[in-house]
């Protein structure tokens, strides 16, 4: 009888133990994928990657301002390409206070440039002759880049801030 009840108090330990991790979203699932990109152009993924905030490579930094997000910020990226040599790169910082990293945006990249602001809520930063558009989502901060339109960049940013927001935290 002993036996029984330590045998089942250690599996009612360990099925609780297996329930306190979080659910987390894999990584590859906040970033967008070629087929969300619908503007009738074929897109593909060049390359996909992640690590911290500090890991970004320069180019990918909005505004070149690395203050934007916390360094240790968990962060995944993406470059697309479209069939008539567009690129676009999409940068997801998860775990941040997203609202801090937008107002930092918007100062950070003002004052190398202009920046608008648009429903969505949507920035807009527009500096030596690139644009860069930042959106958030629940505690994520995403920000899109390329050679699109200023339109084509915004309405992707939509659709990265729309996705986020049915991928769990």
């Amino acid at each position: 009888m002993n036996r029984t009840i330590v045998t089942l108090l250690a599996l009612l330990c360990a099925c609780a133990a297996c329930g306190t991790e979080p659910v987390k979203a894999d990584p590859a699932s906040l970033l967008l994928e070629p087929g969300q990109l619908k503007d009738g152009r074929t897109w593909t993924v060049a390359s996909t990657s992640h690590g911290t905030w500090r890991d970004l490579d320069e180019s990918l930094v909005p505004c070149g301002k690395r203050v934007i997000v916390p360094m240790e910020a968990t962060t995944w990226w993406r470059s697309f390409t479209a069939t008539d040599g567009t690129a676009m790169t999409q940068v997801v910082a998860s775990g941040v206070d997203a609202m801090n990293a937008f107002k930092f945006f918007y100062a950070e990249c003002g004052a190398v440039g202009t920046v608008t602001s648009t429903v969505g809520p949507k920035n807009i930063a527009r500096h030596d002759g690139e644009v860069e558009v930042a959106a958030m989502s629940k505690d994520r901060f995403i920000v899109l880049a390329g050679t699109g339109s200023d339109t084509e960049l915004q309405r992707f940013a939509e659709t990265a801030r729309t996705h986020l927001d049915t991928v769990p935290s």
